[in-house]
């Protein structure tokens, strides 16, 4: 009885060499939930009809290439160019110039469209590997080129944001070990430290003195 316990707990390991080679590539595939933060303008510097501007997160997905380099038997370098796509909602509620009406106002929406280039270097800590699966964190900076960015557009009906961003990451995940790759689900925060708005004086930019991206990406890893 013991030994048929004891043969239940053990299960065959996969890939039992995975951990110590340095190194591997992979690709990744996800969602993301793409959000800003406002820091809405000065009082004295907010158009009087703009009363509040607030963002509606959207969904959108990414597509990327896993570069892992292992620096110590628990601690791997990754590096993971994508391509990001996202989506967000700005919401201006607005007081109508031509009424005395206090409580009167409409609601305004402009949607942000994003087509980024990432570059996320990240610290990779993964946990001792129990049978098959193993648990990890991840922290580390990103570098994003946006492809959509029209900062230099002279329409003055679109938001404009900067194409360039730095932002930290933070996250965690699951590594699955099966017989032939190594499978991972991976869930990463993202804040922006680079304030995205293209100051301009006009409707839709003025009432934003700064904006900053925050992104939660779900991730499918696959690697070799």
């Amino acid at each position: 009885m013991v030994g048929s316990a004891s043969a239940q707990k053990s299960l065959p390991q996969n890939l039992p060499s995975y951990d110590h080679e340095r190194l591997h590539f992979g690709f990744s595939l996800g969602f993301n939930r793409a959000d800003f933060l406002v820091y809405p303008s000065e009082e004295g510097i907010k158009p009087d009809s703009v009363l509040t501007t607030e963002a509606l997160p959207e969904l959108g997905f990414n597509l990327g290439i896993i570069s892992d380099f292992m620096l110590h038997n628990y601690v791997t370098l990754r590096f993971l160019p994508s391509l990001t796509f996202q989506d967000r909602i700005l919401e201006y509620n607005i007081h109508p110039t031509n009424t005395s009406n206090a409580d009167s106002f409409y609601v305004a929406k402009k949607r942000i469209e994003s087509t980024l280039l990432d570059f996320p270097l990240n610290l990779k800590l993964r946990s001792e590997r129990l049978n098959n699966i193993s648990a990890y964190l991840l922290a580390g900076g990103k570098f994003s080129m946006d492809l959509a960015s029209q900062a230099k557009t002279k329409n003055p009906d679109i938001v404009k944001l900067n194409g360039k961003e730095w932002s930290y990451d933070v996250g965690f995940g699951l590594d699955f070990y099966l017989e032939y790759f190594k499978l991972s689900t991976e869930m990463k925060f993202s804040l922006g430290r680079t304030n995205r708005i293209v100051p301009e004086s006009t409707a839709w930019s003025s009432p934003i003195d700064k904006l900053f991206t925050k992104t939660w990406i779900f991730s499918i890893n696959f690697e070799g």
